[in-house]
């Protein structure tokens, strides 16, 4: 606690000889930030050797099930992964590299010849290749002779038209049919994750054809092998949530046993409140990027800005992982496209703007971001101010005053409470 304190008043003073004196305090504060980043570096090396040990490669099954939208696993690789029930395996090398698409694979395109362009199966080629196979003597989908095969086919066939029928009602039902004993025609379907954090198509084709054709919302998958590049993201993100936990939720699957302090209650109180449909969203202090994957997914071409080195380290990561679109700007918000004039549909300040009340200098560049800012809706969460009482600031708003200071120097005009939630901070939307 005492370390702490002493280290927060340090900082400060290093940032106000940055305002008063910059050509001291500037150094100093090179400085502090490279400290802060070695620190962070060594700090993660040692969390990845004590992880090591503890978590032998042999020893822990890192066996997961998960549910996705089956359009995330875009591409397949070897099916190398023998003892996949067993343990999940975490691998090294380039084993991930050597992939294709998964609409490539012959039963793919079977499945889309009969069920989408309405063949008959004797009318596609690759079921004729698949029966001269079995009819040499080999064993093919599990069938010996054509009767086998045939009777294989109709089963899918009959899968097919009953989630067709059924999936579009609940997900419950989908899953309700895929665990009746009676129908036990549906294939576990087997992924593992790439160094960049991809899911790679193992098994269960049959499964994943008709997921992908009939586009559920979600299905289940068994993840059995990981890279180790992605494993050690995996640490790296426990070692920034060292204190506790990490702000915001993670997005991808394989991610979220790391603890968070914010969930999707606010993304769904924002998204309840939205009067459109699509367009531009910036999301100032994007964090970890959660808004801006959440409203990509929507249809919004998403900016986030993020000055923080760390948090962007890993932002870039995460949407590689997801294989997202969105622009990440690493830079001061006040930097951004400076002097010029910020044109967006929806701005996002969720938390982030009593920052720049501590110094004189971040609110008077607070005023004039205000000024620049051209907007449809912006929704502002406000802080308790509770949280910052006992701290020296330069200036000190409450909610609604905070609210004011924003109709004061910008567009807006117009304001709603969303929320107020149970730690005393609030949640607005702004209109002009």
């Amino acid at each position: 606690m005492i370390f702490s304190s002493l280290k927060n008043q340090i900082k400060d003073l290093i940032f106000n000889l940055n305002e008063i004196y910059p050509l001291i305090g500037r150094p100093l504060m090179y400085g502090w930030r490279l400290l802060h980043n070695l620190k962070f570096v060594i700090g993660n090396k040692a969390l990845e050797a004590k992880l090591q040990v503890k978590y032998g490669l042999e020893r822990k099954n890192f066996s997961k099930t998960y549910r996705i939208n089956p359009q995330e696993i875009n591409y397949c690789i070897a099916n190398k992964f023998n003892n996949w029930n067993k343990t999940t395996q975490l691998l090294e090398g380039k084993w991930n590299r050597g992939k294709v698409r998964f609409e490539e694979l012959p039963i793919y395109q079977i499945f889309n010849s009969r069920f989408n362009e309405g063949k008959k199966w004797e009318d596609i080629d690759y079921y004729h290749q698949v029966l001269n196979q079995i009819l040499n003597g080999s064993r093919k989908w599990g069938c010996n002779n054509k009767e086998e095969l045939d009777e294989k086919l109709r089963k899918m066939e009959s899968l097919y038209h009953q989630f067709k029928k059924n999936h579009y009602k609940l997900i419950k039902d989908f899953y309700n049919l895929i665990n009746d004993e009676k129908l036990k025609r549906w294939e576990d379907i087997i992924v593992a994750i790439s160094e960049d954090g991809h899911f790679l198509f193992v098994n269960g084709e049959f499964s994943l054809s008709i997921a992908k054709l009939l586009e559920f919302p979600e299905i289940p998958i068994k993840v059995i092998a990981r890279h180790k590049k992605w494993t050690k993201l995996k640490r790296g993100l426990l070692y920034f949530a060292r204190h506790g936990s990490l702000y915001q939720k993670l997005t991808h699957p394989d991610l979220q046993e790391i603890s968070f302090r914010y969930g999707e209650e606010r993304f769904n109180i924002i998204r309840e409140n939205l009067s459109i449909s699509s367009g531009t969203l910036l999301d100032i202090g994007t964090n970890l990027g959660y808004f801006c994957h959440k409203f990509e997914d929507f249809g919004f071409d998403c900016y986030g800005v993020e000055a923080n080195w760390y948090q962007f380290h890993f932002l870039k990561k995460l949407k590689k992982a997801e294989n997202k679109k969105f622009k990440i700007i690493n830079n001061s918000i006040f930097n951004y496209n400076k002097n010029q004039e910020l044109v967006f549909d929806i701005v996002l300040a969720l938390n982030v703007f009593h920052h720049f009340l501590k110094r004189k200098n971040t609110y008077l560049n607070l005023i004039k971001l205000l000024k620049r800012l051209k907007v449809k809706e912006f929704y502002f969460g406000a802080y308790n101010p509770d949280e910052c009482r006992k701290k020296k600031v330069y200036r000190r708003y409450d909610p609604e005053q905070f609210v004011n200071f924003l109709f004061k120097h910008s567009c807006l005009n117009k304001t709603q409470l969303l929320s107020k939630f149970e730690n005393g901070r609030t949640l607005f939307k702004l209109t002009p």
